[in-house]
């Protein structure tokens, strides 16, 4: 071996040892740095300098080593085990903080419950039920149900603000989607630039890419792939292209198209002319694998637009029948609203047969798997539709017993009048045609306030903001109360949160509330009817259920079904977490940087440093040696 040869051998040592000591200090510089991946060095022989060659073989010198490369130590398949289940795990985290929310909206967990208020009003109903005409005893409820509605209006509408944040959420969501995409193509370039002579690897440039897919694992589900070529990794979301080696396919949002008046948005990609990322309709399992994500969590527990209690079918609204019992879908519940809503709205009439059959009946089966699709998914807006419902439920039985309705043909039945096929101007101005199903107030069967020493009709406890309970009308020159139904101006008309509140007469004259016979004595039979409705089983929770609760019954089930929901997500929540944390606490054992294994390796090649200059030292001195004294 020539002496330069032999010179060249401890160089590189030399060479190969400082560049192994600066990896691992750039090691133990970041052991604390989070997503920092471990660096390792790799070596290999220089090149061999043939000197001789014999028939079977040739006789070369080894000329030193190599630095072939420093890379960094990581496992891709956990990186794709752990951004899967980040994902999910981030869904159901989404998931849970919804629930959390509605559980602190009604005060079950901490505060004042809202059942606080049932009971009160509850209460109430019960002593009007033992003395109807003390002032003392309509004071109390008046004064319970003037709570009742404002917090039941309350929690409402801190849904409706739920919803609005979550809508901010969105927006926040897609913004900083985009923003990583666009950190993914800009890391590619600056990657594809420092690794284009194949000199060395872009590690740390690498890791911060890393970093940004596993942030955006946790918001909408990925796949992705590096070119192993020029290392530019793509990316699809939700299956469809979002980081291309040249571009960034920047997803936007868009005003939700409901039928009801929305503010909503949701995610859309524009370069795909707005079509929507996602299908919102589909059943979420994991099966599917479309639980990932947070932002998909989020869309769901928002909805695409408030909810009220006309969202919920009930069979038995579907199951019409004549006065002979025989099917007759024009004398369904279901089918008189959706007349009066399509007659509103200038739509095409409902056909009379889709209503016949109950849970079997077309209607049914088509409402069902809107509320399948549109409601159940949505933890905000099926807890919007159920206290709703209950809420609907009690203003309108209590209003009901106190003003009392009849249909035309019962009315024109007792009182003679032509009414059926006569024509008047409802409260928003439209012509109407009376049909036997159009409801007049009762004045027959009502009872008596006393406002004022004077006696008073047609009082209700609770009333729409926009539509009063009545209108007063001429037909043939006698005077009649119409009732105020879905037909006058839609959802305004319907007895809803956010469109009820307490009678301002009877807040300043508890008197007025009908409780009182003609001749001022006690209307016991319409107090005991308000107490009945108290322990009616009147209502179902949901579709699903057979069996029809009271009305505290029924907000005990509706609170469980909350509760329920919150157990579920928490499980899935603890286990999604034990199986990430186990998948990364295995990443990390490989990739993750140990202070004492670092300090080792530091030390192994300080010591091959020493080594190789110590080795050209002796070199050296044999150079110098042959040089001045041969």
């Amino acid at each position: 071996m020539g002496g330069f040869t032999s010179l060249m051998v401890g160089v590189s040592g030399l060479r190969s040892s400082q560049n192994a000591i600066n990896a691992t200090s750039h090691n133990l510089a970041n052991v604390n740095t989070p997503g920092y991946v471990r660096q390792q060095p790799f070596f290999s022989d220089s090149s061999y300098k043939t000197v001789g060659r014999r028939s079977m073989s040739y006789d070369q010198i080894g000329i030193g080593v190599d630095l072939t490369a420093v890379r960094r130590v990581r496992d891709r398949l956990l990186d794709k085990a752990y951004r899967q289940e980040n994902g999910r795990r981030e869904f159901y985290e989404a998931q849970m903080r919804a629930i959390d929310e509605v559980e602190e909206v009604f005060g079950e967990m901490d505060g004042v419950k809202f059942q606080q208020y049932l009971e009160d009003l509850r209460y109430a109903v019960q002593e009007v039920v033992k003395e109807p005409t003390s002032q003392v005893k309509q004071a109390l409820l008046v004064q319970s149900s003037d709570a009742f509605i404002r917090r039941a209006n309350s929690i409402y509408h801190n849904l409706e603000e739920y919803q609005n944040t979550l809508n901010k959420q969105v927006q926040n969501q897609v913004d900083r989607i985009n923003a990583l995409g666009n950190k993914i193509h800009e890391l590619n370039k600056k990657i594809s630039r420092a690794e284009a002579g194949d000199v060395e690897n872009a590690n740390d440039l690498r890791d911060q890419r890393d970093n940004a897919l596993d942030e955006l694992s946790g918001m909408v589900n990925i796949r992705y792939n590096e070119d192993p070529t020029s290392g530019i990794v793509t990316v699809k979301v939700e299956g469809v292209d979002f980081v291309s080696e040249s571009n960034v396919y920047h997803m936007g949002t868009k005003m939700l198209d409901t039928d009801k008046d929305s503010v909503l948005l949701t995610p859309v990609w524009p370069y795909l002319k707005d079509n929507p990322v996602y299908n919102l309709t589909t059943k979420v399992s994991t099966k599917e694998n479309n639980d990932i994500g947070s932002l998909r969590a989020t869309l769901l527990a928002r909805g695409n637009c408030t909810a009220n209690y006309t969202d919920i079918p009930d069979s038995s609204d579907y199951d019409g029948k004549d006065a002979a019992g025989n099917p007759d879908g024009t004398e369904s519940a279901a089918y008189k609203r959706a007349l009066k809503i399509a007659q509103y709205e200038g739509t095409p009439l409902p056909n009379p047969a889709d209503y016949v059959g109950g849970k079997n009946s077309n209607a049914y089966k088509k409402d069902l798997v809107t509320y399948q699709k549109e409601i159940e998914p949505s933890s905000i807006k099926t807890v919007m539709a159920e206290f709703d419902q209950l809420v609907n439920s009690i203003v309108e039985s209590i209003n009901d017993i106190l003003c009392p309705n009849i249909d035309a043909a019962s009315l024109q039945a007792k009182t003679g009048d032509n009414l059926i096929g006569q024509t008047y101007v409802d409260a928003s101005g439209k012509t109407r045609t009376i049909t036997k199903d159009t409801l007049f107030f009762d004045a027959e069967n009502a009872g008596y306030g006393r406002g004022e020493n004077s006696e008073v009709q047609g009082t209700e406890l609770f009333v729409r903001d926009d539509v009063e309970r009545y209108s007063k009308i001429n037909i043939n020159g006698k005077d009649y109360m119409v009732f105020n139904d879905y037909g006058v101006f839609g959802t305004e008309s319907l007895y809803t949160l956010g469109n009820i509140s307490l009678n301002e007469e009877v807040l300043h004259d508890y008197t007025k509330i009908p409780l009182s016979t003609k001749d001022g004595g006690e209307d016991r039979a319409r107090a005991e009817a308000l107490g009945e409705a108290w322990n009616s089983a009147s209502m179902k929770l949901t579709p699903d259920y057979n069996t029809q609760r009271s009305f505290m019954k029924y907000y005990t089930e509706f609170t469980g079904q909350i509760a329920n929901a919150g157990n579920m997500y928490d499980n899935m929540i603890n286990y999604q977490t034990d199986l990430t944390n186990g998948v990364n606490d295995e990443r990390l054992s490989i990739m993750g940087v140990s202070d004492s294994e670092e300090l080792t390796n530091l030390i192994k090649f300080q010591a091959a440093y020493n080594a190789s200059s110590r080795y050209i030292n002796v070199i050296d001195e044999m150079l110098e040696h042959l040089v001045t004294r041969l």
